[in-house]
């Protein structure tokens, strides 16, 4: 029996690669396909697929929470998230409980036997390189003091430095200073740099 695929991607291109890609593989259907989150939702319901790739760039809400919300309310669907090759994305799919996450650049064949994979295990996670993510996220949450870690997260609560130093009872001098060592190990210059960076090393 086929794997029954719809695969959602902005790009119409992309979409076009997957038509040719399970053209050539006669165990993979793909069944539908779809630009955006609406088009994915009206598309599950009525061809009940067994697993569905979604891009991380869809417009909307993003393809990372639709497939987290899609998990919620379809635990037996195989779900695939593609996107740029980054560990932070990769680590939100594994903590979303996502089937697998493929970089954009990864093989065709690659992303078959991931779709594979999804099908016959939708709850059991796999990517390339995952060991090395997971790794890698360890080494990076070492870097940074507790100190620095609280300073990081007061900085994605929002509010001045001088709001952040009375929330820790600090000086804001004291406050400053940590920030610009944490500035420093993240190698960023300011504080929108800096949560964009901990969110993609998975910090935050």
């Amino acid at each position: 029996m086929s794997v029954k695929l719809v695969a959602v991607d902005p790009v119409t291109l992309v979409r076009l690669g997957y038509s040719a890609a399970c053209a050539s593989h006669p165990d993979i259907d793909l069944v539908g396909q779809a630009a955006t989150g609406e088009e994915t939702i009206n598309l599950i319901s009525d061809l009940d697929p067994d697993v569905v790739t979604i891009d991380a760039s869809i417009p909307g809400q993003g393809g990372l929470q639709l497939a987290a919300e899609l998990r919620t309310q379809r635990p037996q669907l195989g779900l695939v998230l593609t996107g740029p090759a980054e560990d932070g994305l990769l680590l939100q799919a594994l903590q979303a409980g996502l089937s697998a996450y493929l970089p954009r650049t990864a093989p065709v064949e690659l992303l078959l036997s991931a779709v594979r994979h999804a099908a016959v295990a939708p709850a059991s996670f796999t990517a390339p390189n995952l060991a090395e993510a997971m790794a890698r996220r360890r080494t990076r949450s070492t870097t940074l003091s507790p100190r620095e870690e609280q300073i990081l997260r007061q900085l994605h609560d929002g509010g001045s430095l001088a709001a952040i130093a009375s929330r820790m009872r600090l000086t804001e001098s004291t406050v400053r200073t940590y920030v610009a060592r944490l500035y420093d190990k993240l190698g960023v210059h300011n504080r929108t740099q800096a949560l964009q960076a901990a969110a993609r090393l998975y910090l935050i």
